[in-house]
């Protein structure tokens, strides 16, 4: 009897885990094809088909699943099509490469993706989208699959572009004028047949520290429009990091006689790059670090050898900057609020030098505690 008993509860067991088993299957089939859903992934589609935005998910493979109505309503292809024609018809051929190449990264190593690209309308046209794709994970941060987005940006691309142009055209146009006026404020000063008063001469100092100041800015607007231009070209050749530094380190010097610019030079180390871009970047970083010191006078250059980089970094202790200062700083036209007043400037220099590092192949980055100062840093290929 007691045998019997044990045989029918293994009977059971059995059946109970043939029945767990079907409905894994089930789940794991429906998480393939997109079929048989379950009320969660209803109520996902539901809401997927009922957004502005374009929307999918894919699986771990990379493969994708699902895509919403939007989809379909703005390519005008079924989801075999879509498949089928992958993505070699549908995104810009020149955004292609870039497109695949962070997507399978991502995919490798499971962070969001993240891309601007072009994606062709029903009607051949193409529109600018920005695709964001983030990992979805179980309660034991397990990855189960994907849920992607594409927002139409190509309004506002257009627009941007627009501003692009204008600042371009409006900065070449006021190049002129200023350089004729600082000639003609240089020979007001070297006027040799008349004595020029002091106070004149006073003021003829600041009205040329005044254009000095614009004519910083000018290039600036300049410089981001080269960057969105994609003409930001400049040459490369091997150079001192020591002797760069150095440099700036006097510039500094007597541009803030008020401050220590302290600097060890450490081994010599070299690189490839422009030299007067290189110091752009640098003074920029200096400036800043004086422009957020008012009370402390020590500004630290470093130079350090970390593996096949070279480690250029500027610190101070100065006002520092809180996480979401962090998160924009190095966006273009963001500038730093100290005390509900906003520092000069148009807040173009960061972003400037992130671009001008990023085409010498190196990266720029920043760690900072509120009250406790800032240390900027870029790290740059050594010559092998």
């Amino acid at each position: 009897m007691s045998a019997q008993k044990t045989q029918e509860q293994l009977l059971a067991e059995i059946k109970e885990l043939k029945t767990q088993l079907e409905k894994a299957n089930d789940t794991i089939e429906a998480i393939k094809t997109g079929r048989g859903l379950s009320v969660n992934q209803e109520h996902f589609m539901l809401l997927a088909n009922h957004i502005p935005q374009i929307a999918w998910t894919n699986l771990l493979s990379g493969k994708f699943n699902f895509f919403n109505e939007r989809w379909y309503e703005y390519t005008g292809l079924s989801f075999d099509a879509t498949i089928e024609e992958s993505w070699d018809n549908i995104i810009h051929p020149d955004d292609l490469a870039a497109t695949r190449e962070e997507f399978n990264r991502c995919i490798k190593i499971g962070e969001m993706f993240e891309i601007e690209n072009r994606y062709k309308r029903n009607d051949g046209v193409y529109r600018w989208h920005l695709n964001r794709s983030v990992p979805l994970r179980d309660e034991n941060n397990e990855l189960l699959f994907w849920v992607g987005t594409a927002t139409d940006i190509d309004d506002q691309r257009r627009s941007i572009e627009k501003k692009d142009e204008f600042i371009g055209i409006a900065s070449h146009e006021l190049k002129t004028p200023l350089t004729s006026l600082k000639a003609y404020l240089q020979l007001i000063s070297n006027y040799k047949k008349e004595v020029v008063p002091g106070q004149v001469k006073t003021f003829i100092v600041k009205a040329e520290s005044s254009i000095v100041k614009l004519q910083n800015l000018v290039n600036d607007l300049l410089d981001v429009s080269k960057i969105h231009a994609g003409k930001l070209d400049f040459s490369q050749s091997q150079m001192s990091v020591k002797e760069l530094i150095t440099t700036c380190a006097e510039h500094a010097g007597y541009m803030f006689p008020d401050y220590n610019i302290i600097f060890n030079p450490g081994a010599e180390v070299r690189i490839k790059g422009n030299t007067e871009r290189l110091e752009q970047v640098l003074m920029n970083l200096i400036n800043n670090a004086v422009k957020y010191s008012p009370l402390h006078k020590d500004i630290i250059l470093s130079c350090t050898k970390e593996g096949n980089q070279v480690r250029i970094s500027v610190t101070d202790y100065g006002i520092g900057l809180s996480t979401s200062q962090l998160d924009k700083i190095f966006e273009r036209f963001y500038r730093v609020d100290v005390k509900n007043t906003m520092a000069g400037g148009l807040g173009m220099g960061l972003y400037i030098s992130m671009e001008i590092i990023k085409n010498h192949k190196g990266t720029i980055g920043v760690q900072s505690r509120i009250n406790k100062g800032s240390t900027f840093y870029i790290l740059l290929p050594l010559l092998s």
